[in-house]
């Protein structure tokens, strides 16, 4: 029975004193990771409306990836598509964006600002109003932006 009680008696003692003293490194390291994100520049590609089936983001890395996604777009209505946009180096990648819009039915998005932390890419983007959007009943917004970074992951973060 003692040994019981001294054996809880270490295990309050551990989780009272020892463990957030434990959790200053992560809490440090969590917080120097939210100072080391940098800008990412980006320029965008193109800007559409299309009900083809794709997820929230989307990385693209080769030429070939770029050009099976312009197939999906193409419409037989038009004489002609788009040109399809070259990845010109290494460092750049094709991010396709169609966030799931939530308060403008009919509307649009914009991308105010990108940051990177070396694995993931935060793209901050923003709801707006699109009268040609509205005025057509389309709800399906698609960017495809170009960016000179390479992350393993997007996580996109809507703001007002």
């Amino acid at each position: 029975m003692r040994f019981i009680k001294k054996i809880c008696f270490f295990l309050y003692f551990c989780f009272i004193f020892l463990i957030p003293f434990g959790n200053c490194d992560t809490v440090m390291m969590f917080g120097q990771q939210q100072k080391d994100k940098k800008i990412v520049e980006f320029t965008e590609v193109r800007r559409l409306n299309s009900t083809i089936k794709l997820k929230p983001s989307i990385i693209i890395k080769t030429t070939k990836e770029i050009k099976d996604l312009y197939k999906k777009f193409n419409n037989s209505r038009y004489s002609r598509s788009a040109p399809i946009p070259v990845l010109e180096n290494d460092d750049e990648i094709f991010l396709v964006l169609k966030p799931i819009l939530k308060n403008i039915k009919y509307g649009d998005f914009e991308v105010e600002k990108i940051e990177s932390d070396g694995l993931i890419l935060y793209v901050f983007y923003k709801e707006v109003d699109n009268q040609e959007y509205f005025e057509k009943k389309q709800s399906n917004p698609i960017i495809i932006l170009k960016i000179f970074d390479k992350p393993k992951k997007i996580k996109l973060i809507k703001i007002q």
